[in-house]
């Protein structure tokens, strides 16, 4: 009989997000959701998603029901959503147990968790009494509040529910979260990658930098505005053959619209948030891929920069800041920046536009490390195992 697993998360497509004028979801959390449940089916495991399909309550008052729809193959259940403040909460509190009830007596059957959210408490009970194995997808470690917070309580509340209530296991995006979680087993899962080949990929006039995502201080945008001002102040020849696009939203996102209104180069392209074609697209014809969270910051070692894997994946070359598991991922497939500093960060840039043969090498062996590590099927039968076991 045919395993059935599904992700309670937030994922949406771009036709939800519109449609519900959401503008605080995570794009990539969002295809890693998705492209883990691709993989599920390659293994023979009917894995759905469970969406809250919610963003921030408030403003104009709204309603949206349910709604079923497939997304590159992927059956993607949306619960309702209204913008009325606590009736939003209720809603996305109560909405998924249907799902859970229905699927009671299914002989096979298992809740992934994606984050230690407070909103799928119920859900997590529900499905610990009806008999589901339950999975925490540990994303990001909780940086840690002052303890005398009100927010720090609920927040060890929260915790202490999964930990106990996730008996099956938990799927950990790097090495360091395993000693955020009392639960185990664990298995670290990087995410997965399309196996279109991108090795004849040929030197183009221009290097292309992409930067993608949230875009504040802990993400390094503030580092890479620095960079720019820098290189611009100095005005190098070699700048002359650099184009940096941004794709994303943020605090930061303001400072790169500003610098892109001035000349000097590097010419900067600011595409602020994106559709997932669009990003495709940018992404497609890019060469080189910014993962710049802060040495030694806040999400070093809480979390692992999903990013790099969808790059290296494209044929870019990865430039990472030498946090999590990176250099673990990607070794020699990658160029790793060292220190906060924009100094250090303007010596890669020109590497790369200096040595362009050697910087397609080494995106080669980045793009070759993801494709062993993270191909959808080796990663997809990898998961199932650890969740129902060998067959």
């Amino acid at each position: 009989m045919k395993s059935r697993l599904l992700v309670i998360c937030n994922a949406l497509d771009d036709v939800t997000r519109q449609e519900r004028a959401i503008t605080t979801d995570s794009p990539a959390a969002s295809r890693k959701v998705l492209m883990l449940c691709q993989s599920l089916r390659t293994s023979g495991v009917n894995a759905c998603i469970l969406s809250l399909g919610r963003g921030r309550a408030g403003g104009r008052v709204g309603y949206f029901p349910s709604v079923l729809r497939r997304v590159n193959g992927v059956l993607v259940i949306y619960m309702p959503f209204s913008t009325i403040p606590l009736l939003s909460e209720l809603i996305s509190l109560i909405s998924p147990l249907y799902i859970i009830f229905k699927l009671r007596k299914k002989t096979s059957k298992a809740l992934i968790f994606y984050n230690r959210m407070a909103a799928y408490i119920p859900s997590l009970i529900a499905s610990s009494f009806f008999g589901y194995k339950n999975v925490l997808d540990l994303e990001d470690g909780e940086v840690s509040p002052n303890v005398k917070t009100s927010g720090s309580f609920i927040q060890r509340i929260v915790v202490a529910f999964f930990d106990r209530l996730c008996r099956n296991g938990a799927l950990i995006a790097c090495n360091s979260l395993a000693t955020l979680t009392s639960i185990r087993p664990v298995l670290t899962y990087y995410g997965v990658v399309t196996s279109k080949s991108v090795l004849e990929k040929q030197a183009s006039e221009f290097v292309t930098v992409l930067m993608v995502g949230t875009l504040c201080v802990d993400t390094g945008a503030e580092l890479l505005i620095e960079t720019i001002q820098q290189i611009r102040l100095n005005a190098p020849f070699w700048a002359t053959k650099i184009r940096i696009e941004v794709t994303g939203k943020g605090a930061s996102l303001d400072s790169f619209i500003a610098l892109a209104s001035q000349p000097g180069y590097p010419n900067i392209i600011v595409h602020g948030r994106t559709t997932d074609l669009q990003y495709t697209e940018i992404l497609e014809r890019a060469d080189v891929g910014l993962a710049l969270k802060l040495n030694n910051g806040s999400l070093a070692y809480t979390t692992f920069p999903s990013k790099v894997i969808e790059f290296a994946a494209a044929g870019l070359l990865v430039v990472s800041t030498d946090i999590s598991d990176v250099r673990q991922v990607l070794g020699d497939g990658a160029l790793y920046l060292m220190s906060n500093d924009p100094h250090d960060l303007i010596v890669l840039l020109e590497k790369i536009v200096k040595e362009r043969e050697s910087a397609i090498e080494s995106a080669k062996i980045g793009y070759l490390n993801v494709q062993h590590l993270c191909s959808a099927k080796a990663s997809g039968q990898r998961v199932s195992d650890f969740i129902f076991g060998s067959k």
